[in-house]
This record gives C-alpha cells, structure tokens and sequence, in this order.
C-alpha cells in the first residue's frame, strides 16, 4: 500500500523522530520505498530490505520487534537504527550517495503539515485511500467481539434498571420525601389554616341548606 508523503511524516513524528529530523526521515522513506509499505528488496550480499524505510536483515531481531510492515512499527525500527548509529542516517545508502535529496523539497512540505496516523482501536483494519492528492481514512470491519461486548453492557444496564433492589429504593426514596414534605406542611401551620377554612365553609353550607328548608 502506497502512502502519502504527509502520513510518511506523520509516522516518523509518533514513532519519536525529532521534529527536526522529521523532513529527512520522510526524505530518505521516500528514497528507499516511494512510499511503498510493503515494498521488499533483496540485495546482492544475500540481505534483504522491508517496508517504508527498508530496514535490512543485518539488524538481526529488530525486525522482530514489530510488523516490518506496519508503517508505525517500521518508523519505530528506522529510530532504534538511527540511534543506534548515534543519531546519523548513515545506515541508509540513499543517505550516503545523497539520493535522498531529491525528496527534500516534499519532505520539507510534508513535515510542515504531516497527517496523524490511524489509530486502530479493535473496531477494524484501517484503509487508506488516496484520491488525488487527500488522504482518506477510514476503519472497517468492525470487531465481533466488541460488538457482543457493547450488547452485553446495554443488557447489564437495562438489568439493573429493572432489578426489584432498585425499585425498593426508588419507592423508599420517594415516600421518604411525601413524609418530609407533610411535616413541613405541618410545621409551618398551613394545615391548621386548610381546617379551618373546610371547618368555614362547611357551616356556610350547612346554613344555606337550613335556609332553602324554611
């Protein structure tokens, strides 16, 4: 799969590039892959090259460290070997014939705006397209597991939603606050007040029906 030049430096940021290395390690990714991330080169001393920065085979287990083509991971071996050469790019031929210069002028513009890469999270592979000169990602495929899990949580909620522990003390709660409320109704008189406006229209009532029987 072929990438931007922009998520070439985007890599080379989240793998822990010095932002002022960012332009060369997208340079020299461009040299030795064009940007090919599963791009595959065997040499004439029998070693082989893999991925973005074409990390070779003489780097012993370092390749095993990682999916060697995974754009982050390969980013992640280009650093060990850059430091591990005391943060040089000697290591790399398109460094030392200085082919990589060619790619300078994009790397520069790369660097300036590099693309964040995907993270995969477990709801799918992540898919690349390029249409024109934009970048669209997208994830696909979504994770079985992760689906059964979501299923399972609304289940555990809708549960205790329903539980009869949990309608016990919705009851209590709510007829704790009827008896606060009516002993602040009857601290505060407003009963007495209520009777004796029923204990007053009662007698009206009673003296008009006196009255309609004469």
């Amino acid at each position: 799969m072929k990438i931007t030049p922009q998520q070439i430096a985007g890599y080379a940021a989240a793998a822990g590039f010095p932002p002022d290395q960012i332009q060369t390690a997208t340079a020299v990714a461009l040299a030795e892959s064009g940007g090919e991330t599963t791009a595959t080169n065997r040499n004439s001393n029998g070693s082989t090259d893999y991925g973005l920065w074409q990390i070779n085979t003489i780097h012993g287990q370092l390749l095993n460290q990682g999916d060697k083509f995974n754009p982050l991971d390969n980013a992640k071996m280009a650093l060990t070997v850059y430091a591990r050469a005391g943060n040089k790019w000697t290591p790399w031929t398109v460094y030392k014939t200085g082919a990589y210069q060619a790619q300078m002028n994009t790397a520069r513009m790369a660097a300036s705006q590099p693309t964040p890469p995907v993270q995969n999270s477990g709801a799918g592979a992540a898919i690349t397209a390029n249409v024109g000169d934009t970048a669209i990602n997208a994830s696909v495929g979504a994770s079985p597991s992760g689906a059964l899990g979501s299923i399972g949580s609304a289940l555990e909620a809708f549960s205790k939603l329903t539980s009869g522990s949990l309608w016990l003390r919705i009851g209590a709660f709510v007829l704790g606050s009827c008896l606060i409320g009516f002993s602040l109704f009857r601290l505060s008189g407003a009963d007495k007040l209520v009777g004796q406006a029923v204990g007053v229209a009662g007698k009206a009532a009673k003296t008009a029906v006196t009255k309609g029987a004469l």
